[in-house]
C-alpha cells in the first residue's frame, strides 16, 4: 500500500472519528442521548455493576424495551425493563427484583431506550474522567506536539552546524510544511483538545450534582358531589338529579352526599349544621369516626329532607319563629395522623320546594393548600447561551475529545516524520512550490550587484514585495534560488555561509563583494 493511500485512509478514518464525536457530542448536549453508568444488581445478568449504557429518545415504547427514565426527586435515574402499562404510564421492573417499580412515568418523561452496552465501559469512563488521567491526556497532548517540533528543529540545527546555515524557521514551519490534510487534521486536533479542556475544566471544577430549591405545594383537598334518585318526568333528561342540579322535593326527599379526600391519612366523622334565618340551629352527627391509612378516602352521607325540615317545624312551633329557608352546611372533620385538622364544608339551601347549592361549582371543592421549599439535588448543567449539557456528559464528551486530539496528534508526527522533506532544499521546493520557477543555470551580468540573504523566508519576503517570481536551478550538487531587481540580484543558497566562497562559481568574472541581509523581525 502506498504512502499516499494509507494517507488518505487515515484522513478519512480521521474525519469519520470527528463526525461520530461531533454527532455523539450534539446528541448529548440535546439531551436525545445520555450515558447511564449502571449501580446494583436489579438488572443481572443483562448488566452488572460498573457497565456503561447508551440510551436515546424514542417515538415510541413498548412493553420488553430497557428504557431510563429520572426518579423524582434524587437526580438519579432507573435502567429497568417495561413489563406493562402505556404512554400514559409504564410499568417498570428489574430483570432481577421481585418487585415492580413504585414510579409509573409517562411516555414523554422517559431519558430513552438502551441502544448500547459496553461491559465495564462506566469504569473506564470513570477512570478517563478522572482529574489525574485528563491532566495526563492534556499534558502528553501538548508535549507529543512539542517533542515534534523539538526533534524536527534539532534536526535543522544538525544540519545548520554541518552545512554552515544561519536559518531560523518561525514556529509556524513545522505546520505550514505539512502536506494539506494533516494541516488540516491539526487544526481539527487543536480545536479537539481546547474544547476537551475546557469541557474537562468545568467538568470537574465542581461536583456533578448540585442542590436545587423547588417550591412544592402540599395540602389537603376534599372534593364533594350529591344525587338523587327522581324517577323519569319532564323535570330531568334522567332519573337521577346530579349536583350542581337543584333537587325538586316532589320528585325526591331522599339526597345522598358524596365526598372524596385527597391528604395525609387519619380520622374521618361527618356532621350537618342546620339554622334558620330566626338564628335557631342545630348539629346532627351523620357518620361516625373512620380510620383510613392511604392518602386518599372516598364517603357518603344521606340527608332526609323530610326529617331535617321536620326538625326545624318543630323548633319553630316551640319558638314561635318561622322556620323558612333553611342552610345545611355538610360537614367531614378530618383528623390527620400529625395532628392537623381539616373541616371542609358543602353549603346547602333547604326550601319547602328544592334543595339546591348555595352557591356556584367552585363550592364543591374545598382545599388547604401550602407551598413548602424542598431541596434536592440534581445534575449540575454546563451549558451557554442556552445550549446546556450535564457535567456527567461533560465528563465523557472531554475524554474523548482529548482522546481524539491524541490520537489524531500520533498520527500528524508519524506522518511528519515520514514525509519530512530530506534537506532544506526539498522543504523549500514543498513549501514555496507556488512562487518558484525553475530555470536553467544563468550567469550574472557584469556589474550587477549580488546580495546573499541567510534564510529563504527572506527572499520570499522580497519577492512578494516586488511582486517577483524566485528563479531556480541546481548545478553540481548545488541549488541556487534568485530574486532579480532591476539593478540588484537577491540569491539564497541553502548550506552556504554569506561571504563563503561558492563550490560552484557561475560562468561569469569575478562577482562583487557580497552583503548579507538578515530577515526582519
Amino acid at each position: 500500500m502506498s504512502h499516499r493511500l494509507l494517507r488518505r485512509l487515515l484522513t478519512v478514518a480521521g474525519a469519520a472519528l470527528a463526525g461520530l464525536i461531533a454527532v455523539a457530542g450534539i446528541a448529548l448536549a440535546s439531551g436525545q442521548a445520555a450515558v447511564v453508568i449502571t449501580h446494583g444488581v436489579s438488572m443481572n445478568p443483562v448488566y452488572y455493576q460498573g457497565d456503561l449504557v447508551i440510551v436515546a429518545r424514542a417515538s415510541s415504547y413498548s412493553v420488553g424495551d430497557i428504557a431510563a427514565y429520572n426518579l423524582p426527586g434524587k437526580g438519579e435515574v432507573a435502567l429497568h425493563r417495561i413489563i406493562g402499562g402505556n404512554p400514559d404510564g409504564f410499568i417498570f421492573k428489574g430483570d432481577n427484583n421481585q418487585s415492580t417499580d413504585p414510579a409509573r412515568p409517562r411516555g414523554d418523561e422517559l431519558v430513552g431506550r438502551a441502544v448500547l452496552h459496553i461491559a465495564q465501559g462506566g469504569l473506564w469512563l470513570e477512570t478517563l474522567t478522572s482529574p489525574p488521567v485528563l491532566g495526563f491526556l492534556a499534558v502528553a497532548l501538548l508535549a507529543g506536539g512539542g517533542a515534534a517540533t523539538t526533534r524536527h528543529r534539532r534536526k535543522q540545527r544538525r544540519a545548520t552546524v554541518s552545512r554552515h546555515i544561519n536559518t531560523r524557521p518561525g514556529p509556524h514551519q513545522f505546520l505550514g510544511s505539512l502536506p494539506s490534510s494533516l494541516r488540516i487534521s491539526a487544526a481539527l486536533a487543536a480545536v479537539f483538545a481546547a474544547t476537551g479542556m475546557t469541557l474537562g475544566v468545568l467538568a470537574w471544577s465542581r461536583p456533578v450534582e448540585e442542590p436545587s430549591i423547588s417550591h412544592v405545594k402540599t395540602g389537603t383537598r376534599m372534593d364533594f358531589s350529591y344525587t338523587a334518585d327522581v324517577g323519569s318526568s319532564p323535570a330531568y333528561d334522567g332519573t337521577v338529579a346530579k349536583s350542581p342540579d337543584p333537587v325538586f322535593r316532589k320528585l325526591a326527599n331522599t339526597v345522598e352526599v358524596q365526598f372524596t379526600y385527597h391528604g395525609e391519612p387519619g380520622t374521618m366523622s361527618v356532621k350537618a349544621d342546620i339554622s334558620a334565618p330566626g338564628g335557631w340551629h342545630t348539629t346532627i352527627p351523620l357518620a361516625g369516626p373512620a380510620t383510613f391509612t392511604g392518602p386518599d378516602h372516598q364517603g357518603k352521607v344521606t340527608l332526609d329532607l323530610k326529617a331535617l325540615d321536620a326538625k326545624a317545624q318543630a323548633a319553630s312551633a316551640v319558638t314561635g319563629l318561622p322556620a323558612g329557608q333553611l342552610t345545611i352546611v355538610v360537614t367531614p372533620e378530618v383528623k390527620t395522623t400529625t395532628g392537623a385538622d381539616f373541616q371542609p364544608g358543602l353549603k346547602l339551601t333547604l326550601s319547602p320546594l328544592q334543595l339546591a347549592l348555595a352557591g356556584g361549582t367552585d363550592t364543591l371543592t374545598a382545599a388547604d393548600t401550602t407551598t413548602t421549599d424542598q431541596t434536592a439535588m440534581t445534575p449540575r448543567m454546563i451549558g451557554f447561551n442556552g445550549v446546556g449539557i450535564t457535567a456527567i456528559a461533560a465528563r465523557f464528551v472531554s475524554a474523548i475529545l482529548l482522546l481524539a486530539a491524541l490520537v489524531i496528534g500520533a498520527i500528524i508526527v508519524v506522518f511528519a516524520r515520514r514525509t519530512a522533506p530530506a534537506d532544506e532544499a526539498a522543504a523549500i521546493r514543498r513549501r514555496y512550490a507556488a512562487m518558484l520557477v525553475r530555470v536553467h543555470p544563468m550567469p550574472v551580468p557584469q556589474g550587477r550587484p549580488v546580495i546573499d540573504v541567510t534564510t529563504f523566508a527572506t527572499l520570499a519576503k522580497l519577492a512578494e514585495r516586488y511582486g517577483l517570481l524566485v528563479l531556480h536551478w541546481a548545478r553540481s550538487g548545488v541549488e541556487t534560488f534568485i530574486v532579480q531587481d532591476e539593478n540588484i540580484t537577491y540569491r539564497y543558497r541553502p548550506g552556504a555561509e554569506p561571504g563563503q566562497a561558492h563550490p560552484q562559481p557561475e560562468p561569469v568574472a569575478p562577482e562583487p563583494a557580497h552583503v548579507a541581509v538578515h530577515p526582519e523581525q
